[in-house]
This record gives structure tokens, C-alpha cells and sequence, in this order.
């Protein structure tokens, strides 16, 4: 075929066709480069995840544009949605991401302080059990004597503190009289849980609960019951529910799945994933190092413990830093199981005292966990410290300015050395910018004596100790114990130096010179007084004697004798003379007792006189006399005074008596 291309129609024919075919091209372009079509979210309130995965299918979401979490919620029911990401009458388009969080109901580990439930009546505890979302509560009834009807007879727990998920079984009373009434048990195949629950509760039955995984019956719903359908109970007594777990899983290993992947089969499996970080030195980010459990049957609806990967720990760079940097890097990164181990050692170095100035690895290294790393900090540069003693302290001051060190403690102490030199001071080497102790002297410790006088013992030994702390090496002698009129009792006076020790005589106050009592009367008209500056006490003699009464015999301290006030001197003081008494001599005693035996008589006679009063007797035995021709026992031969006459009952009365023998 030949074309005229000079030909005016051909051009314009070929113009056209170009024009056409451009445009066609660039229609073709534009419609492969626009997005998807964008997608119009709904309001998934009430939707279920099956039902919202359904959504997605229908909408052709790719598996990554859905991500279903879980989260405890009080306040929204189990399943129940939370949020959603993107709200409804929003669009979805290819490269958004729809995250709906559906409720996994209350934190079953939440505690929860059980009140004293004495007294309390069902509809209370029902109360409590709703408040704080206790999760697992059982009612059970019996017949009672004591407890009224209605009330709490007992919980199966002891603790005052458990968790929501901890199992209770309340025991309700029913009274005296509750094993009453007949009930048809219904059909609990389409009830749910709380309605089972209610019935019982409203025909006080005891629900016993169990629960077993079906792939049949649906999760939640009631497997089987016994008693069955439309049998006859009572009151009080039990029926076993047994509950659909519905379709167990089988677990198996994550690791290796990236987070997203793991997400999908745990929603897909019907699981709830609770994902937490941890560094790893064998899983990139982002991919799973491993789940709990890893393997075994679980029932839907589970929480499944993943942990996902953040690959190895990136090393910063700490030169430069200080200790405290490389130390909350450390800490930060341990908190997500890095497990790194720092140490430190100090080198001589003209950085800033404590300044890191190298690590055991690069700053941008990726370290497995349980890395150890190597941190050397600058001491400074270290300069030796000579001994300085004898020099001035401003010279000292300059000495250790001009080695870039500080001062540090100063002392002082009495020393040989003149006043303001140095002593002594701390030498060797030293890193750069630290510090020097030293000591600097106070010169010789040289008291006066009078420095120690009129002190209290312990104020004076307080001058030697303060200079002695200060290395004074003196010592203080306590001295002889004098009265002093003028020094208060306890206080020091004529203090002396010898070589280092100072010694005090110790004031016993003013004295008092004791009188001489001896020859005069009692000076107090009591047992005891005060005067002429001691005190006095009196006592008498324990015998009679020739010194008139109440006459000093003796005194405790001598006459004369210097003693502090108010010692105590004791006065002895005369009975004085034996007192005189006269009676009068028994009349008849040598012919009353005749006939008797020698001490027959002699013990009358002398009972005689001693109830006359005579108490000096003295008898003697006459025996083989002529006047005694008849040999009569008890004849009374004479008495040494006058019979029937008033004399003094002291006076000596010789008594002779007649014995056969």
C-alpha cells in the first residue's frame, strides 16, 4: 500500500489518528496510576468479629488493612466493641489500616476487698458481686434454723482480698422451712448464662457449672443438663449446666511470624494476642521470638502472651558523656530485656575528670543481649604531691593551685612547728582537679595556770581534752581536797604546770570549825537540830551515871576540827544518877518458911523481897552449927538489915539460912 504523504487529507487523516492515540495512551496511564477505590467504613456498634471479618471478605480488604486488639474494659461487655480507628460514613482507601478493639471485659487480676457479708442479704451481695465485676460467683441455698431467709450463711473463702476471677460460692439461707416447693425444670437450650443464672436465683437452685470444648455447639451455649428438661426439683436443690467452650485450638509456635502475621492467625484462631518487646541477637524486628502457650489445645477466646522482636540493641556513642549517660542508655534498654552489662575502669587522660573517653564497641554497633561493654573514664592527668611540711599555708596553697589541684580538708593540731606552717599534708600522685588534704599547726599548746582556775573539774579537763584532740599530749591531776572560803565546794584553786600536766587542788567549800560540846548542856531541845553551822544529834548513854542529865559526855567529830557545813556531829548526853527507891524489908522471914528445905526457903524469901522491890540478894548456906541443934532445914539464921524497915531497894541484903546438909 502506498500513502501520499504530501497529500493534504493523508496529513490531516494522520494528525488526527496521532491525536487519538495519545490520548488514549494517557487515559490508559491516569487509570493505572489512580488509587483504589476508597472504601466507606460503617459503624460496626454491635457487630461481632466474625461478622466484621465478614465485612472485611466482602470489601476485599487485604489482610493487612484489618488488625482486631483486644483490651480489658469495666464498662464495655466482653466482645463487645471498643473503637474503631475510622469512624463511620469515613473512607477506607488501599492504604489506610482499620483497627477495631473489642472489650475482653473486666481485668480478671484486678483485687478486690471482700466486706464482712454477715447479715447481709442476698439482694446486697448481688449488689457487690455486679459493682466490682466479680467474675466467677455461685450461689448455693440451704435450709437454716438460725439464719433468717434471704441472709448469707457463708462464702468458701477465707481471704479478705481476691481477684475478680477467683471463684466464689455464696450459701444463701432459705430459712427454717425451705425445702418447699416443686419446679419443673425447664429446657436450657437456648438460654444463655445469665439467664440460667437468674432463673436460679429466682427459684433458689443451686446452678452447679461446667464447661467443655465442642466444635457442635456454639461458644456459650449449654451442652447438656441434669437434671434434664421437665423434670421435677425443688427448692435448694442442684442442676449441673454444662457450657460450650465452643472450638478448641491448637496451639503452635509463632516465632519467626512478623507481628502482623501472628495478629492474623491468633484473630483468625478466635485468640487474643497480648504482644509486649524484647531485644533479641536471632529474630529481626518486628518478628515474633516467641509466644505462651506454645502448644496444647486452648479454648477460644484466649489470651495468648506474644513477644515480639526488636532486633539487637544499637550502641550510642557515650564519648564525651558522663557515666550517668551510658547508665540510663543501660537502663532503658534493659527494660526491654537487653541484659547489657556495663563496666567501667579509670585511666589518665586530659579530658574532664570523669569523662568517658572510650567504649569496647562503636557507637552504631548492634549488640546481642547479655552484651558486656567496656567503658574507660578520664582520671585527669596525674601529678605527684610532695611533702610540704614547715611551709606556710599560703605558699602550700599556691603549691597545689599550680598542680591543678583543689584543697581539700584542712586540720589542725599543737605542734614543735611555728604557727600557720604545715604540718604534714597528703602526697603521692593524684589525678588532675583532686583534692589534698593537710594539716596545718597551732603552734605549741602553753596554758597558764590561772587558765584552770576557780573551773569545775570537768571544765578543766575539757581545756586539756580540746587541746589534747588537737594533739596537745597534756594530762590533768586532780590535787589534795581543801576547804577554801573563797572557792566554791568542787571547784579548782592553786593550779600548777609541771612539764604537761596541770594540777588543781578541788575546792571542799567553805569550812567550819567544829565546837567543843564536852561539859555543857544539850544545845537542841530535840532529837537533832542545826547549829553553829553543822548538825547536830543527841542519843544518851544506854547506863546511869555520876554527871548530871543532859550533860555532853562526848561529841563524834573533836572540838577544834575543820569539816564542811552541815556535818553531822553527834552529842552523847548522861542519864545522870541511878534514880533512888526505898521499900520496906519483909517482917517475918525466919519462922514463916521453917520446916523446909534449904532452897524451899531461899526461893520464898527471895520471891518475898523482890515483890517488896529488893532485887541486890545475896544468900548463904550455914550448915553444922550449934544453933542449929535440931537440924531444921529452912530456919533463917540472919538478915544484914533491919526486918520491917524503909530502906533504899538498891541496898546489898545478905541473907543466911540454915541447911541440914
Amino acid at each position: 500500500m502506498n500513502i501520499d504523504f504530501t497529500n493534504k487529507k493523508t496529513i490531516a487523516l494522520l494528525s488526527a489518528v496521532g491525536v487519538l492515540a495519545i490520548a488514549t495512551i494517557a487515559a490508559v496511564v491516569v487509570l493505572l496510576t489512580l488509587p483504589g477505590k476508597a472504601i466507606q467504613v460503617e459503624d460496626f456498634s454491635g457487630k461481632s468479629v466474625e461478622e466484621i471479618k465478614q465485612w472485611a471478605t466482602e470489601k476485599k480488604l487485604a489482610d493487612s488493612q484489618l488488625v482486631i486488639d483486644y483490651e480489658f474494659s469495666d464498662t464495655v461487655e466482653k466482645d463487645k466493641l471498643i473503637s474503631q480507628s475510622i469512624a463511620s460514613e469515613q473512607k477506607l482507601n488501599k492504604d489506610s489500616v482499620l483497627t477495631v478493639v473489642f472489650s475482653k471485659g473486666p481485668d480478671p487480676d484486678v483485687e478486690v476487698t471482700l466486706p464482712d457479708f454477715k447479715d447481709m442479704t442476698e439482694e446486697e451481695i448481688e449488689k457487690f458481686v455486679e459493682t466490682n465485676k466479680l467474675l466467677d460467683v455461685t450461689y448455693e441455698y440451704a435450709v437454716d434454723e438460725k439464719i433468717e431467709k434471704g441472709k448469707f450463711i457463708k462464702v468458701n473463702v477465707t481471704d479478705t482480698v481476691v481477684k475478680r476471677s477467683t471463684m466464689l460460692i455464696f450459701t444463701i439461707s432459705q430459712g427454717e422451712d425451705g425445702t418447699g416447693e416443686q419446679i419443673v425444670v425447664p429446657d436450657f437450650s437456648d438460654y444463655t448464662k445469665a439467664k440460667i443464672t437468674n432463673w436460679a436465683k429466682a427459684n433458689k437452685v443451686t446452678i452447679n457449672w461446667k464447661e467443655e470444648a465442642s466444635d457442635k455447639i456454639a461458644k456459650d451455649k449449654v451442652i447438656s443438663q441434669d437434671p434434664k428438661a421437665g423434670e421435677i426439683i425443688k427448692t435448694g436443690d442442684k442442676i449441673t449446666v454444662t457450657l460450650s467452650l465452643g472450638k478448641t485450638v491448637t496451639m503452635k509456635s509463632l516465632a519467626k511470624m512478623s507481628k502482623d502475621e501472628a495478629k492474623k492467625w491468633l484473630n483468625d484462631n478466635g485468640l487474643v494476642g497480648e504482644f509486649s518487646e524484647a531485644y533479641s541477637g536471632s529474630i529481626e524486628y518486628g518478628y515474633v521470638i516467641s509466644n505462651t502457650p506454645e502448644k496444647g489445645d486452648v479454648k477460644q477466646g484466649s489470651t495468648v502472651k506474644v513477644k515480639v522482636s526488636l532486633g539487637k540493641i544499637k550502641l550510642e556513642s557515650f564519648i564525651g558523656k558522663k557515666k550517668a549517660d551510658a547508665e540510663n542508655f543501660k537502663k532503658k534498654v534493659n527494660n526491654s530485656e537487653a541484659n547489657l552489662t556495663f563496666t567501667y575502669s579509670e585511666v589518665e587522660s586530659t579530658e574532664a575528670v570523669g569523662t568517658i573517653v572510650s567504649q569496647g564497641y562503636d557507637s552504631g554497633t548492634y549488640l546481642s543481649p547479655g552484651t558486656t561493654v567496656n567503658f574507660q573514664i578520664s582520671k585527669g592527668k596525674s601529678v605527684t604531691v610532695e611533702n610540704k611540711a614547715g611551709s606556710s599555708e599560703d605558699d602550700f596553697k599556691k603549691y597545689i593551685s599550680g598542680l591543678g589541684l583543689s584543697l581539700g580538708t584542712r586540720s589542725t593540731a599543737y605542734s614543735d612547728k611555728a604557727a600557720g606552717l604545715i604540718i604534714e599534708n597528703e602526697t603521692g600522685k593524684k589525678a588532675a582537679g583532686s583534692t589534698v588534704w593537710y594539716k596545718v599547726s597551732l603552734g605549741a599548746f602553753s596554758p597558764a595556770a590561772g587558765d584552770f582556775e576557780n573551773k569545775t573539774v570537768a571544765e578543766a579537763r575539757k581545756i586539756i581534752e580540746n587541746a589534747n584532740n588537737s594533739g596537745a599530749g597534756w594530762s590533768f591531776s586532780e590535787g589534795a581536797s581543801e576547804f577554801n572560803d573563797s572557792i566554791a565546794a568542787g571547784n579548782t584553786f592553786g593550779c600548777s604546770i609541771s612539764g604537761k600536766t596541770v594540777t588543781c587542788k578541788v575546792s571542799k567549800g567553805k569550812g567550819v570549825t567544829v565546837k567543843s560540846y564536852v561539859g555543857g548542856s544539850a544545845p537542841c531541845s530535840t532529837n537533832s537540830c542545826s547549829i553553829d553551822g553543822v548538825t547536830i544529834k543527841q542519843v544518851y548513854q544506854s547506863d546511869y551515871s555520876d554527871v548530871p542529865a543532859g550533860q555532853v559526855v562526848s561529841q563524834s567529830v573533836d572540838a577544834g576540827k575543820v569539816v564542811s557545813a552541815g556535818t553531822e556531829v553527834t552529842l552523847t548526853l548522861s542519864k545522870g544518877p541511878r534514880p533512888v527507891t526505898t521499900a520496906k524489908v519483909p517482917d517475918a522471914p525466919l519462922t514463916v518458911y521453917n520446916g523446909t528445905s534449904y532452897d524451899d526457903c531461899k526461893a520464898k524469901i527471895q520471891n518475898a523481897f523482890n515483890n517488896a522491890g529488893f532485887k541486890n540478894l545475896s544468900f548463904v548456906k550455914v550448915t553444922g552449927e550449934v544453933d542449929n541443934k535440931d537440924g531444921i532445914n529452912g530456919v533463917v539464921k540472919s538478915v544484914s538489915v533491919e526486918l520491917g524497915a524503909e530502906i533504899e531497894t538498891s541496898t546489898e541484903i545478905v541473907i543466911e539460912i540454915y541447911s541440914a546438909s
